[in-house]
């Protein structure tokens, strides 16, 4: 296995210090093992602000000539830097202590977080106007964030309500519209096939055995632990649809049901009779209307009937 840098290979060396100048914050590696902007030649520039491996940073201390040359990376010092005062929505002025984020393939600084181009770079110590590039001194400071990854790992150990990864939203009083947790996925440019904005899949493994349980592949619900709710409307779930034109179709659920049967049980599961305001008797009397309930491939839409009363 190769080295990596100016650090030796595997079990070259035993156990023990290798550097802590300024508590290890240079860190040397080939100009190939780097990535920096562009420049003149295609090699690193001193103070080029820099990317290297998966999530770290820095800037190079020397110029290269070669690819073969060793440049030394500060991944913790304060430098003035190139910014583009943008952010993920356009423009925005940077100001000072804004964090700020690194291109992994330009090597530009901006506020642009989106994680699929952008790593956490430093803090802005200066102002810039929005849309402008203007040079502010930077605070680099090396951060991996689990944030930035694109898919992240918990284990869940075994016990009552352990959770693999938990967000507390605190919506203060004098809310108009309070959201503890907020997706927002925007749609651009001529799509096909099905667009979700947010997935949520439960994936039995290969040691998996269902013991009765019940497998609930989303679970939301409210909990009254204290405060007054005799004056709320509740609502369990609410979907909202607010367009300027008229889709080709408009469905509450679409359900897919691909197991060996191919069939449901039923719409509901009632934990208790209540659950459904569920009442005794035969058929209603005196039909109002018809409800759409479903469109069904190879029947079409079929409808259920709506009563003034329960006979």
């Amino acid at each position: 296995m190769p080295g990596y840098g100016e650090f030796p290979i595997a079990d070259a060396r035993a156990v023990g210090e290798f550097s802590s100048t300024y508590e290890g914050r240079h860190i040397t590696l080939l100009e190939s093992e780097i990535t920096h902007p562009p420049g003149g030649d295609g090699f690193v520039d001193i103070y080029d602000p820099c990317v290297f491996g998966a999530q770290g940073v820095g800037v190079a201390l020397s110029a290269a000539a070669a690819a073969t040359e060793r440049i030394t990376l500060d991944t913790e010092g304060i430098y003035v830097l190139d910014v583009v005062a943008s952010d993920d929505g356009g423009n925005s002025a940077v100001a000072g202590g804004d964090l700020l984020y690194i291109n992994t393939t330009s090597c530009v600084l901006s506020k642009i977080s989106n994680g699929a181009t952008q790593i956490p770079f430093g803090i802005a110590l200066g102002i810039i106007t929005g849309g402008l590039t203007e040079r502010i001194c930077v605070k680099v400071h090396y951060d991996p964030s689990l944030q930035n990854d694109q898919r992240k790992w918990f284990t869940v150990t075994d016990g009552i309500y352990n959770y693999g990864f938990h967000t507390t939203g605190l919506l203060e009083e004098g809310q108009s519209t309070g959201v503890a947790g907020y997706f927002d996925a925007q749609v651009d440019g001529v799509q096909d096939g099905g667009i979700y904005a947010h997935g949520v899949w439960m994936e039995p493994q290969t040691d998996f055995a269902a013991n009765g349980s019940l497998l609930v592949v989303c679970d939301a619900g409210i909990y009254q632990g204290a405060g007054d709710m005799s004056g709320a409307r509740m609502v369990m779930q609410q979907y909202q649809c607010i367009l300027s034109e008229n889709p080709t179709s408009l469905h509450i659920f679409r359900i897919n049901v691909a197991a060996a049967a191919g069939t449901i049980d039923a719409i509901f599961a009632a934990a208790n009779p209540a659950s459904l305001a569920y009442t005794a008797g035969t058929a209603g009397t005196g039909v109002v209307g018809t409800i759409p309930l479903a469109t069904i491939v190879g029947v079409g839409l079929v409808y259920i009937d709506v009563h003034a009363a329960v006979a």
